[in-house]
Protein backbone atom coordinates (compact mmCIF):
# COMPACT_ATOMS: atom_id res chain seq x y z
CA UNK A 1 0.00 0.00 0.00
CA UNK A 2 2.83 2.38 0.86
CA UNK A 3 4.58 1.68 -2.45
CA UNK A 4 1.34 2.40 -4.34
CA UNK A 5 0.92 5.75 -2.59
CA UNK A 6 4.54 6.65 -3.32
CA UNK A 7 4.11 5.73 -6.98
CA UNK A 8 0.90 7.79 -7.19
CA UNK A 9 2.69 10.89 -5.88
CA UNK A 10 5.82 10.37 -7.94
CA UNK A 11 3.92 9.73 -11.17
CA UNK A 12 1.85 12.89 -10.68
CA UNK A 13 4.96 15.03 -10.07
CA UNK A 14 6.70 13.58 -13.14
CA UNK A 15 3.67 14.09 -15.39
CA UNK A 16 3.18 17.62 -14.07
CA UNK A 17 6.80 18.68 -14.60
CA UNK A 18 7.07 17.03 -18.03
CA UNK A 19 3.80 18.51 -19.35
CA UNK A 20 4.55 21.92 -17.85
CA UNK A 21 7.84 22.08 -19.73
CA UNK A 22 6.16 21.06 -22.99
CA UNK A 23 3.32 23.54 -22.49
CA UNK A 24 5.71 26.42 -21.82
CA UNK A 25 7.69 25.64 -24.96
CA UNK A 26 4.52 25.35 -27.03
CA UNK A 27 3.04 28.52 -25.54
CA UNK A 28 6.07 30.71 -26.26
CA UNK A 29 6.49 29.25 -29.76
CA UNK A 30 2.80 29.83 -30.56
CA UNK A 31 2.90 33.37 -29.21
CA UNK A 32 6.05 34.12 -31.22
CA UNK A 33 4.45 32.72 -34.38
CA UNK A 34 1.34 34.86 -33.85
CA UNK A 35 3.47 37.94 -33.28
CA UNK A 36 5.42 37.33 -36.49
CA UNK A 37 2.23 36.79 -38.45
CA UNK A 38 0.71 39.97 -37.00
CA UNK A 39 3.87 41.91 -37.86
CA UNK A 40 3.60 40.69 -41.45
CA UNK A 41 -0.10 41.59 -41.75
CA UNK A 42 0.05 45.02 -40.13
CA UNK A 43 2.04 46.81 -42.90
CA UNK A 44 -0.21 45.33 -45.57
CA UNK A 45 -3.33 46.66 -43.84
CA UNK A 46 -1.90 50.12 -43.16
CA UNK A 47 0.55 51.28 -45.83
CA UNK A 48 -0.55 48.95 -48.66
CA UNK A 49 -4.25 48.83 -47.93
CA UNK A 50 -5.15 51.04 -50.93
CA UNK A 51 -3.35 48.72 -53.37
CA UNK A 52 -5.10 45.55 -52.20
CA UNK A 53 -8.34 44.28 -53.73
CA UNK A 54 -11.36 44.77 -51.52
CA UNK A 55 -11.98 41.04 -50.97
CA UNK A 56 -8.34 40.39 -50.08
CA UNK A 57 -8.27 43.37 -47.74
CA UNK A 58 -11.38 42.10 -45.95
CA UNK A 59 -9.90 38.60 -45.64
CA UNK A 60 -6.66 39.94 -44.20
CA UNK A 61 -8.61 42.13 -41.77
CA UNK A 62 -10.57 39.10 -40.57
CA UNK A 63 -7.33 37.17 -40.23
CA UNK A 64 -5.82 39.97 -38.14
CA UNK A 65 -8.84 40.01 -35.84
CA UNK A 66 -8.63 36.23 -35.46
CA UNK A 67 -4.95 36.48 -34.57
CA UNK A 68 -5.77 39.10 -31.95
CA UNK A 69 -8.47 36.88 -30.41
CA UNK A 70 -6.21 33.83 -30.43
CA UNK A 71 -3.42 35.83 -28.82
CA UNK A 72 -5.80 37.02 -26.10
CA UNK A 73 -7.09 33.55 -25.17
CA UNK A 74 -3.90 31.61 -25.92
CA UNK A 75 -2.73 31.25 -22.31
CA UNK A 76 -5.99 29.98 -20.72
CA UNK A 77 -6.71 27.62 -23.62
CA UNK A 78 -3.20 26.12 -23.73
CA UNK A 79 -2.75 25.70 -20.00
CA UNK A 80 -6.35 24.61 -19.38
CA UNK A 81 -6.15 21.96 -22.08
CA UNK A 82 -2.69 21.05 -20.89
CA UNK A 83 -3.97 20.52 -17.34
CA UNK A 84 -6.61 18.11 -18.60
CA UNK A 85 -4.05 16.23 -20.67
CA UNK A 86 -1.76 16.05 -17.62
CA UNK A 87 -4.48 14.44 -15.48
CA UNK A 88 -5.40 12.05 -18.28
CA UNK A 89 -1.76 11.03 -18.77
CA UNK A 90 -1.19 10.70 -15.01
CA UNK A 91 -4.18 8.37 -14.69
CA UNK A 92 -2.83 5.93 -17.26
CA UNK A 93 0.75 6.16 -15.98
CA UNK A 94 -0.23 5.36 -12.39
CA UNK A 95 -2.60 2.60 -13.56
CA UNK A 96 0.19 0.95 -15.53
CA UNK A 97 2.62 1.45 -12.66
CA UNK A 98 0.28 -0.09 -10.09
CA UNK A 99 -0.26 -3.13 -12.28
CA UNK A 100 3.49 -3.48 -12.62
CA UNK A 101 3.96 -3.23 -8.83
CA UNK A 102 1.22 -5.81 -8.24
CA UNK A 103 2.83 -8.19 -10.70
CA UNK A 104 6.23 -7.79 -9.03
CA UNK A 105 4.68 -8.33 -5.58
CA UNK A 106 2.88 -11.46 -6.72
CA UNK A 107 6.11 -12.82 -8.19
CA UNK A 108 7.95 -12.10 -4.92
CA UNK A 109 5.17 -13.72 -2.87
CA UNK A 110 5.22 -16.78 -5.09
CA UNK A 111 9.00 -17.02 -4.82
CA UNK A 112 8.83 -16.75 -1.01
CA UNK A 113 6.03 -19.32 -0.74
CA UNK A 114 3.29 -16.87 0.29
CA UNK A 115 -0.07 -17.37 -1.41
CA UNK A 116 -1.85 -14.34 -2.94
CA UNK A 117 -4.72 -14.80 -0.45
CA UNK A 118 -2.35 -14.34 2.49
CA UNK A 119 -0.40 -11.57 0.80
CA UNK A 120 -3.61 -9.59 0.14
CA UNK A 121 -3.45 -5.96 -0.88
CA UNK A 122 0.24 -5.36 -0.29
CA UNK A 123 0.30 -7.20 3.09
CA UNK A 124 3.11 -9.72 3.52
CA UNK A 125 3.72 -12.31 6.19
CA UNK A 126 5.58 -9.84 8.40
CA UNK A 127 2.67 -7.41 8.37
CA UNK A 128 -0.17 -9.91 8.79
CA UNK A 129 -1.42 -10.34 12.33
CA UNK A 130 -1.93 -14.01 13.25
CA UNK A 131 -5.45 -14.77 14.32
CA UNK A 132 -6.80 -11.42 13.15
CA UNK A 133 -10.07 -12.48 11.58
CA UNK A 134 -13.12 -10.37 10.89
CA UNK A 135 -15.58 -11.27 13.68
CA UNK A 136 -18.93 -12.70 12.68
CA UNK A 137 -21.83 -10.27 13.09
CA UNK A 138 -24.20 -13.15 13.85
CA UNK A 139 -24.32 -12.54 17.61
CA UNK A 140 -25.01 -8.81 17.21
CA UNK A 141 -27.69 -9.48 14.61
CA UNK A 142 -29.27 -12.09 16.86
CA UNK A 143 -29.41 -9.68 19.84
CA UNK A 144 -30.86 -6.93 17.65
CA UNK A 145 -33.47 -9.40 16.41
CA UNK A 146 -34.41 -10.20 20.02
CA UNK A 147 -34.76 -6.49 20.88
CA UNK A 148 -36.94 -6.05 17.82
CA UNK A 149 -39.11 -9.05 18.66
CA UNK A 150 -39.67 -8.16 22.32
CA UNK A 151 -39.47 -4.36 22.21
CA UNK A 152 -39.97 -3.30 18.58
CA UNK A 153 -36.71 -1.35 18.90
CA UNK A 154 -35.95 -1.17 15.16
CA UNK A 155 -39.48 0.04 14.41
CA UNK A 156 -39.09 2.78 17.02
CA UNK A 157 -35.69 3.94 15.76
CA UNK A 158 -36.99 4.17 12.19
CA UNK A 159 -40.14 6.05 13.17
CA UNK A 160 -40.44 9.76 12.35
CA UNK A 161 -41.04 11.25 15.80
CA UNK A 162 -41.59 14.78 14.52
CA UNK A 163 -45.22 14.01 13.66
CA UNK A 164 -46.07 13.03 17.27
CA UNK A 165 -46.30 15.13 20.40
CA UNK A 166 -44.42 14.35 23.61
CA UNK A 167 -47.35 12.62 25.30
CA UNK A 168 -47.77 10.18 22.40
CA UNK A 169 -44.03 9.43 22.35
CA UNK A 170 -43.97 8.89 26.11
CA UNK A 171 -46.81 6.38 25.96
CA UNK A 172 -45.09 4.41 23.18
CA UNK A 173 -41.69 4.45 24.88
CA UNK A 174 -43.05 2.68 27.97
CA UNK A 175 -43.81 -0.55 26.13
CA UNK A 176 -40.56 -0.36 24.11
CA UNK A 177 -38.55 0.24 27.29
CA UNK A 178 -40.16 -2.68 29.10
CA UNK A 179 -39.73 -5.10 26.20
CA UNK A 180 -36.06 -4.22 25.64
CA UNK A 181 -35.37 -4.36 29.38
CA UNK A 182 -36.88 -7.84 29.62
CA UNK A 183 -34.77 -8.97 26.65
CA UNK A 184 -31.56 -7.71 28.26
CA UNK A 185 -32.35 -9.36 31.60
CA UNK A 186 -33.19 -12.63 29.88
CA UNK A 187 -30.11 -13.02 27.71
CA UNK A 188 -27.44 -10.71 29.20
CA UNK A 189 -26.11 -10.02 32.66
CA UNK A 190 -25.18 -6.33 32.83
CA UNK A 191 -23.53 -4.78 35.88
CA UNK A 192 -22.41 -1.21 36.59
CA UNK A 193 -18.67 -0.50 36.58
CA UNK A 194 -18.99 1.72 39.65
CA UNK A 195 -21.24 0.58 42.49
CA UNK A 196 -21.40 4.18 43.74
CA UNK A 197 -24.29 6.26 42.47
CA UNK A 198 -23.82 9.18 40.11
CA UNK A 199 -22.76 12.35 41.94
CA UNK A 200 -20.66 10.46 44.53
CA UNK A 201 -16.94 11.22 44.84
CA UNK A 202 -14.66 8.25 44.11
CA UNK A 203 -10.94 7.53 43.81
CA UNK A 204 -9.41 5.99 40.68
CA UNK A 205 -6.37 3.98 41.74
CA UNK A 206 -3.16 3.19 39.91
CA UNK A 207 -3.48 0.55 37.20
CA UNK A 208 -7.12 1.30 36.36
CA UNK A 209 -8.57 0.00 33.11
CA UNK A 210 -8.65 2.92 30.67
CA UNK A 211 -11.17 1.03 28.56
CA UNK A 212 -13.59 0.80 31.47
CA UNK A 213 -13.01 4.23 33.02
CA UNK A 214 -12.75 7.45 31.01
CA UNK A 215 -11.34 10.44 32.83
CA UNK A 216 -12.70 13.91 32.01
CA UNK A 217 -12.56 17.35 33.55
CA UNK A 218 -9.51 19.10 35.00
CA UNK A 219 -6.61 16.64 34.70
CA UNK A 220 -3.81 18.55 36.41
CA UNK A 221 -1.55 15.52 36.73
CA UNK A 222 -0.91 12.37 34.72
CA UNK A 223 -0.13 10.21 37.74
CA UNK A 224 -2.94 8.35 39.54
CA UNK A 225 -4.66 8.10 41.91
CA UNK A 226 -7.33 10.53 40.77
CA UNK A 227 -10.30 11.83 42.73
CA UNK A 228 -13.45 12.85 40.94
CA UNK A 229 -17.23 12.74 40.73
CA UNK A 230 -19.04 9.83 39.08
CA UNK A 231 -20.95 11.30 36.16
CA UNK A 232 -21.90 7.93 34.67
CA UNK A 233 -21.60 4.58 36.38
CA UNK A 234 -20.74 2.73 33.18
CA UNK A 235 -21.88 -0.77 32.24
CA UNK A 236 -20.15 -4.07 31.61
CA UNK A 237 -21.53 -7.36 30.33
CA UNK A 238 -20.53 -10.18 32.64
CA UNK A 239 -22.52 -13.02 31.08
CA UNK A 240 -24.13 -13.73 27.70
CA UNK A 241 -26.55 -16.58 27.13
CA UNK A 242 -28.14 -16.25 23.73
CA UNK A 243 -30.37 -19.04 22.43
CA UNK A 244 -28.96 -21.40 19.85
CA UNK A 245 -29.05 -19.54 16.57
CA UNK A 246 -30.45 -21.02 13.40
CA UNK A 247 -29.27 -18.03 11.37
CA UNK A 248 -26.87 -18.59 8.50
CA UNK A 249 -24.18 -16.19 7.33
CA UNK A 250 -25.77 -13.99 4.68
CA UNK A 251 -25.72 -10.47 3.31
CA UNK A 252 -29.37 -9.56 4.02
CA UNK A 253 -30.01 -10.53 7.64
CA UNK A 254 -33.69 -10.82 8.55
CA UNK A 255 -34.33 -9.02 11.85
CA UNK A 256 -38.07 -9.46 11.74
CA UNK A 257 -40.18 -11.03 9.00
CA UNK A 258 -42.71 -8.87 7.21
CA UNK A 259 -46.29 -9.60 8.21
CA UNK A 260 -49.08 -9.84 5.67
CA UNK A 261 -52.66 -10.37 6.82
CA UNK A 262 -54.55 -12.40 4.26
CA UNK A 263 -58.10 -11.13 3.64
Amino acid sequence: MRSKRAWTLQSFILCFLFNTALLLVFFFMARQALSELYSWLDPLLTAGAAELPKDLHQSLTNLEQSITQIHRFLAPVVFGLGGGITLFLWFFVQLAGRRHLDRIRREDDTASGVSPEVAGEGVGVSEAEPGHVQPSPQGAIQMLSILQRQGRLVDFLHEDLHIYDDSQIGAAVRSIHQGCKDALHEYLKVEPIFEEKEGIEVEVDTGFDSGAIRLTGNLTTDAPPFRGIVRHRGWRVTHVELPHSTMQQREDWILAPAEVEVV
